[in-house]
């Protein structure tokens, strides 16, 4: 459901959303993996002399137009000013050197593949087309220059591919110090192809890092989800969990329901909603989850204008009002 129609069903964020920062953080991650699967997928895909240019210049520029640069002014902003005082600061500075490094390494390549992919071309033209008023000193020159980015092409492209190891490592200490914050995991829940490209260890192997389970880890993402409102993607996450044998049961097959219960409210379906919410209170969840007790709450106080015209609906608001007050009073517990 799209965000309008969860506003006219009302249904918003069970939450508040995410700080700036972790917002911050989250679109850094995103950047960090568009980027080094990208430049990864190109340096991968060609020998040193087949870099195509075009595909370089595409990642590597001095505006926001290019991913490198994004994820170069994004680290500054989030991380240059902080200092040095403690050890989660200094691996953020670490990690802003390396993307820096890595940025202007880049930017090397793509002045070195100019070179030798356009440049060249146009002095061979300029030399087969060249009559005595053209300085054969000039053409020496160029060729002196040339000269010099061939032979050093490959220490570039050598230079590049440990910085893409380099800041990748970073990333993860970063990423295993924010794993607390759900919204971090549910980021790269989003783009899990970039993470099993990026990370040797695939994306259940970083969750597992992070969290120290894959079960562990979907589940922290599958409630950023809940907050956000997003059901049907939640539920599916905690599909894939429980069927980890390290996933615990109960707290899966609670959130499973709450996921279920509400996207049945979305949905129209509300007999279904407030079966559903109830079996999920008859476990006990809504004493261990009040934001989403109060949630679901806040949205059943709103079914009698949304079913007032249903031939079922008195019975339905009746339902919904006692569901309610059960709701309400196990999240003031």
């Amino acid at each position: 459901m799209s965000p309008s129609k969860r506003s006219q069903a009302g249904v918003s964020r069970t939450t508040p959303g995410p700080t700036a920062e972790s917002a911050g953080f989250a679109q850094l991650v995103r950047e960090f993996l568009q980027a080094q699967s990208e430049l990864g997928q190109v340096l991968a895909g060609h020998e040193e002399d087949e870099i195509p240019f075009p595909a370089i210049r595409a990642l590597v520029g001095d505006d926001d137009r290019a991913v490198l640069y994004r994820l170069k002014e994004k680290s500054h902003a989030l991380f240059r000013s902080r200092g040095l005082a403690t050890r989660a600061f200094r691996r953020e500075a670490l990690f802003d050197l390396a993307v820096g490094s890595l940025f202007h390494e880049s930017m090397k390549l793509r002045e070195t593949l100019y070179q030798r992919q356009v440049y060249a071309p146009r002095i061979e033209q300029l030399r087969e087309a060249a009559d005595e008023e053209l300085d054969d000193a000039l053409f020496v020159e160029f060729d002196r220059i040339l000269g010099k980015s061939v032979s050093r092409l490959g220490e570039v492209v050598s230079e590049v591919r440990t910085l893409l190891i380099q800041t990748r490592d970073q990333a993860r200490r970063l990423l295993v110090e924010r794993a607390g914050d759900r919204f971090v995991t549910r980021c790269l829940l989003s783009r899990r192809r970039q993470v099993d490209r990026v990370f040797p260890e695939g994306f259940a192997g970083l969750l597992e890092t992070m969290h120290g389970s894959t079960a562990t880890g979907l589940i922290a993402g599958a409630r950023a989800l809940l907050e956000s409102a997003y059901f049907v993607d939640a539920a599916q996450t905690l599909r894939e969990a429980r069927a980890d044998p390290e996933a615990p049961t109960e707290e899966v097959e609670q959130l499973g329901l709450y996921a279920e219960g509400m996207q049945a409210f979305l949905d129209g379906r509300y007999g279904d909603s407030i079966s559903t919410l109830s079996a999920w209170a008859d476990l006990g969840a809504p004493g261990d989850e009040p934001d989403f007790a109060r949630f679901a709450a806040a949205a059943l106080g709103r079914l009698k204008r949304l079913v007032e015209e249903d031939a079922d609906g008195a019975a339905i608001v009746e339902d919904a009002r006692r569901l309610q007050a059960r709701l309400e009073e196990a999240a003031s517990v």
